[in-house]
C-alpha cells in the first residue's frame, strides 16, 4: 500500500496561488487598479497614528461616564481603496476596515473586536455641509446575544478636534442613545 507523503509547505503555497490565479477572470488580472476617488482620499486623511479620550456611559448616557485614552492607527492599503484601522483602550482591541463602493455610492467598512466574536458590516454617508460621516449596521449585544442597530457619526469640522459618537437604538422609543465619544487630539502642525 502506497502512503501519500505530505505536501511541503512552499508547494502547497504555489498550488494556493495558482488556484487563485484560475477562478479570477482573465480580464480583471490585465487590468490596471481604479486610481482613489476624493471619498477615498476623505478616508485617507486619518493616515497615521493618534489618540484620544474615550468616554463612555455604561449605564446610559444620564449615568456617570468613564474615561479612557485610547490609541489609533490608519494605514491606506491596497492602492488607496483601503484605509485598515487599528484601536485599543484599555482592554479593548478592534480591527477594522474603511472604503468606499463608487455603485452604491456609500462609504462602507467592518469592525471586529476582542469583545466580541461578530464582525459589524457598515455603510453610511459623508455630510460635507456638517463634516459628518454617518455609518449605520447591525450589531450583537455580547452581553445578551441580542440584534441592536448601531449608528457612528465622526464629525471633522476643520481647526476643531474630530469626534466619533456611537449610538444604539432604543427598540422601545426609536431614538439613538448615545452609548460612548471618541475624541481625538488635534495633530501639531
Amino acid at each position: 500500500m502506497h502512503n501519500p507523503q505530505p505536501i511541503p509547505e512552499q508547494a502547497m503555497r504555489s498550488l494556493v496561488f495558482v488556484a487563485l490565479i484560475c477562478m479570477t477572470s482573465p480580464t480583471v488580472l490585465a487590468q490596471e487598479a481604479p486610481t482613489p476617488s476624493k471619498e477615498h482620499a476623505y478616508l485617507a486623511k486619518i493616515a497615521g497614528a493618534r489618540g484620544g479620550t474615550m468616554k463612555v456611559w455604561p449605564q446610559g448616557p444620564a449615568g456617570n461616564a468613564m474615561e479612557f485614552p485610547f490609541t489609533e492607527t490608519n494605514t491606506v492599503i491596497l492602492g488607496g481603496n483601503w484605509v485598515q484601522s487599528e484601536f485599543q483602550a484599555g482592554p479593548y482591541k478592534g480591527r477594522g476596515m474603511s472604503g468606499y463602493d463608487p455603485i452604491k455610492k456609500k462609504y462602507i467598512g467592518t469592525w471586529a473586536n476582542n469583545m466580541s466574536p461578530y464582525l459589524a458590516v457598515m455603510e453610511g454617508t459623508y455630510d460635507e455641509s456638517k463634516h459628518e460621516l454617518t455609518m449605520i449596521f447591525d450589531d450583537i449585544d455580547p452581553a445578551t446575544n441580542q440584534p441592536e442597530k448601531m449608528k457612528s457619526v465622526l464629525t471633522d469640522v476643520p481647526g476643531e478636534p474630530s469626534t466619533m459618537t456611537m449610538y444604539k437604538k432604543d427598540d422601545a422609543t426609536d431614538d439613538w442613545v448615545k452609548s460612548f465619544v471618541l475624541t481625538y487630539e488635534m495633530k501639531q502642525k
